[in-house]
């Protein structure tokens, strides 16, 4: 795993996705997922370690954390749950619960042409990123974006 690379399983992602909603305590993640305490304890614990969630505060004698809005390169392992979070996100959209969008392009190109195509995903990537380092607005949607190429 390279440096700057994090593993994500399902409920990871999660976590980091509710964090995105406002701030949380582990107790209050744990009711709010429906999953045990102590797994959400090593989750917060793995993504503040990556700089995805601080501590902002103290409730009690629980920690409250946010996410940061830092993106991070993911492992390849964790594509697998990321899918998994996808699907959650294409079920919302089939139920009228989120709107969005998906679609996917299988096309043979040249050598030339597939670095086009890296070029145009790392370009979106370094643009995400800047829009994702704003300041947010108290409210408004919540944006997830899946994005994802290879040559075979």
């Amino acid at each position: 795993m390279a440096r700057n690379e994090v593993f994500l399983d399902t409920g990871a992602l999660e976590v980091l996705h509710k964090l995105t909603e406002g701030e949380f305590t582990a107790p209050a993640l744990a009711d709010a997922t429906g999953r045990a305490l102590a797994r959400i304890v090593r989750d917060l614990d793995r993504l503040e370690r990556h700089g995805l969630v601080q501590v902002v505060g103290q409730k009690g004698e629980h920690k409250v954390y946010k996410a940061t809005g830092r993106s991070a390169s993911a492992t390849v392992d964790t594509a697998k749950h990321l899918l998994e979070h996808l699907k959650t996100g294409v079920d919302k959209i089939a139920r009228g619960k989120a709107e969005g969008t998906m679609s996917a392009v299988f096309f043979r190109t040249t050598e030339e042409r597939a670095k086009e195509v890296f070029e145009l995903i790392r370009q979106l990537r370094e643009r995400l990123a800047v829009l994702e380092a704003e300041e947010e607005p108290e409210t408004g949607p919540l944006i997830t974006v899946f994005y994802g190429v290879w040559k075979e």
